[in-house]
């Protein structure tokens, strides 16, 4: 009898419910406000910057930091989700799809209002703005002292949050259950059955980890390629037509007057930032006074550069080439054009560090032109060399790999065959040869630390083909599935993982090399694990769900393309509705976030 009394009672709360519902819709009136719009248009049917404006605030409701909306774009987020709304209710009613005024009471009653997201956005932008799958937002309907729906306290919260009447609103949100229903009828339609589950869960539960060797193209333009001027005309004399096309494009940064100069360069450390800005400049002016007592002392500006600066010209003696104005820094361009030629500058301090320059020849015209043509076949030609090289070196040591040969004995093979390229820089030095006043007790620099470690401003162990950072090592990945990036570097990002899976066991090594943004690299199957049956079976509900939802979700952004494409591809959005404001700089701008207190 008491369990026949509770569901009565309910059944009474219900109906009260209802009927102050039903009670206060048509005696509320409008609420007053601007002007309306359009704030969409689609084959002429108009959504109302009111619509518009009631489902922004919505959408905001638990959001707390208004700039993360503005940089997302919630306004236009908010446009195109009303779009896909119509696009669904249009669908609906062809299908014959509707809601209840019953069922859209119940919902009210309950505190549950609907808002819209585009389908492809849901995922992503629904978590951010706290909203889930089903983008559901609740409101405080009840009383606080009877817990018990109370329409004051409904009216007054869609009318702080949404500035609508509650008639108006419940004729919104007639269209966000309709739109709610077909999305749920749209996703309820997939199905992914415990064999397909079970395929795509050992395709990403199953790993591998490859040995491999990168072989990059900086370590072959800094070391091996031969960079005499003989060897780059030769190359020239081959290859005019495509100098000449480059040269075109080139010429501007040269004519009519550049300047042939050398940067040394010592940057403010992060390290040394760490103790404040001032410690940082000061840590790094000293270092750039030593490199200077060294040039006062007779060392050549290209040795001087090519050990102690940070600049990426260090490798090449800090020649920067011949630069004309709007290249350089403002600091370091405004001193190198005050300078005669044969001058060095003095300390030259930027927002990064300190510069000294030498200047070595003003170049015009014709001779600009000259010096023009001849770097742009330099840069040409390093780049052809260094990338011909790099990648015969990835298959000669694949080769080796695939006759037998460890990754490790085929990789030290070639090096030990492989010698660094006599070529001589302007100033006379061999490239990358060690210089004279910096050579002590073999690699050791004059007042280096153990370990080739020089103290700051002093002659560090220049590159050589056992300390470059690119030089070609036996390298292991970490363990990835078939969608990992076992190297980050590659041109394709899944291309490693997906031949390391057609590897059939440990040592198996793949046909061709892999290309790299920088090179090539040759990579060998090191381990192989695969999916278990126990975690399969300690996994298998929630995978299967995690897939359903996946697939459930490009179901919904397929069928809204193919609405768009087909009844809704005539739209048009208020551009000034879209616009995102900025806040005042002092904070005091107005907020356009919802004014109502959901605790109120």
């Amino acid at each position: 009898m008491n369990r026949l009394s509770q569901i009565f009672g309910a059944a009474i709360v219900i109906a009260i419910a209802v009927v102050f519902i039903v009670q206060f819709r048509p005696s509320t009136g409008p609420v007053q406000s601007t002007a309306s719009s359009c704030a969409v248009e689609v084959r002429g049917s108009c959504i109302s910057s009111v619509d518009f404006n009631a489902s922004r605030n919505l959408l905001a409701m638990r959001a707390v930091d208004e700039n993360r909306l503005r940089a997302m774009g919630y306004r236009r987020l908010t446009a195109e989700g009303l779009y896909e709304r119509w696009l669904l209710n249009e669908d609906a009613e062809r299908l014959g799809i509707s809601v209840s005024d019953d069922e859209l009471t119940a919902e009210l009653v309950a505190g549950r209002v609907r808002v819209s997201l585009p389908a492809d956005k849901i995922r992503q932008v629904g978590y951010a703005l706290n909203l889930r799958e089903d983008l559901i937002r609740y409101l405080d309907v009840r009383n606080r002292q009877t817990k018990k729906f109370d329409s004051k306290q409904y009216e007054k919260q869609i009318r702080n949050i949404t500035k609508m009447s509650p008639t108006d609103f419940r004729e919104t949100q007639r269209k966000e259950l309709v739109a709610a229903r077909m999305r749920d009828l749209i996703r309820a339609r997939v199905r992914v059955g415990e064999s397909e589950a079970f395929e795509q869960f050992s395709r990403e539960k199953s790993t591998r980890t490859l040995g491999y060797v990168r072989f990059d193209r900086r370590f072959y333009s800094d070391l091996i390629v031969d960079t005499s001027e003989k060897a780059i005309q030769a190359w020239a004399d081959v290859n005019k037509e495509e100098l000449d096309k480059t040269w075109e494009g080139r010429k501007a940064h040269y004519l009519p007057e550049c300047r042939v100069a050398r940067d040394l360069m010592v940057e403010v450390q992060p390290a040394e930032a760490e103790q404040g800005p001032e410690a940082g400049k000061a840590a790094a002016k000293a270092r750039i006074e030593a490199a200077v007592q060294r040039l006062k002392k007779g060392e050549g500006f290209a040795d001087v550069a090519r050990s102690a600066s940070d600049d990426p010209s260090a490798a090449r003696g800090g020649e920067l080439g011949c630069v004309t104005k709007g290249r350089l820094s403002k600091p370091v361009e405004d001193k190198l054009f005050e300078m005669k030629a044969g001058e060095v500058s003095d300390l030259i301090e930027t927002e990064d560090g300190f510069h000294v320059l030498k200047l070595e020849q003003i170049a015009k015209d014709a001779d600009a032109e000259r010096i023009g043509r001849l770097e742009t076949a330099r840069d040409l030609y390093i780049a052809h060399e260094s990338e011909r090289l790099a990648a015969e070196a990835a298959k000669q040591v694949l080769a080796a790999a695939a006759g037998g040969k460890s990754l490790e004995d085929a990789l030290a093979a070639y090096l030990a065959q492989l010698a660094p390229a006599p070529a001589k820089d302007k100033a006379g030095a061999a490239a990358g040869a060690q210089p004279a006043a910096a050579k002590q007790d073999g690699n050791k620099s004059e007042g280096a630390k153990d370990g080739g470690q020089a103290e700051p401003g002093e002659a560090r162990p220049p590159y050589t083909m056992a300390n470059h950072p690119n030089r070609p090592t036996v390298e292991t990945s970490l363990p990835f599935n078939v969608s990992g990036s076992p190297i980050t570097d590659a041109r394709d990002s899944t291309e490693a993982a997906r031949i390391a899976f057609q590897l059939d066991k440990p040592g198996a090594l793949p046909k061709d090399v892999v290309a790299l943004e920088n090179g090539y690299a040759v990579i060998q199957l090191k381990e192989k694990t695969s999916a278990s049956q126990e975690q399969w079976d300690k996994d298998r509900e929630f995978y299967t769900a995690a897939m359903r939802a996946a697939k459930q979700n490009d179901a919904l952004i397929g069928y809204m393309r193919r609405l768009k494409s087909t009844i809704g591809s005539e739209v048009k959005y208020d551009q000034n509705l879209l616009k995102e404001s900025r806040p005042a700089e002092d904070g005091s701008g107005e907020s356009e976030l919802p004014l109502g207190d959901e605790g109120e």
